[in-house]
Formats: structure tokens, C-alpha cells, sequence
């Protein structure tokens, strides 16, 4: 399982590359990139979020 700064850096990673989606003609796949990368990042925000509260 990975951690939330993993995953974190996975849905940035999407994000950034979310362009090249639209810029090869294909925006669907950008679109669902972008989509995923915000998910991951509300996903990792929360993940540290509720590691937070634990401690």
C-alpha cells in the first residue's frame, strides 16, 4: 500500500502530464488523467489528513 506522499506524488505526476494528452489530439484521455490526478490528490490529502489525527 502506498503512502500518502506516494500517492501524492502520482496524482501531480497525472496532472502534469494531463497536457500532453491534449496536445497529441486525444482529450479524452486527457480529461480522464486530469480527473485522476485531482482524485489522487484529494485521496493523499485526506490519507495525510487522517494520519494527522491519529498521532
Amino acid at each position: 500500500m502506498m503512502n500518502s506522499k506516494g500517492i501524492m506524488i502520482l496524482g501531480i505526476m497525472w496532472i502534469l502530464l494531463s497536457p500532453l494528452w491534449f496536445w497529441a489530439e486525444n482529450t479524452a484521455m486527457g480529461i480522464i488523467w486530469l480527473c485522476a490526478g485531482i482524485i489522487e490528490l484529494l485521496i493523499a490529502l485526506i490519507r495525510h489528513n487522517n494520519g494527522k489525527k491519529k498521532k
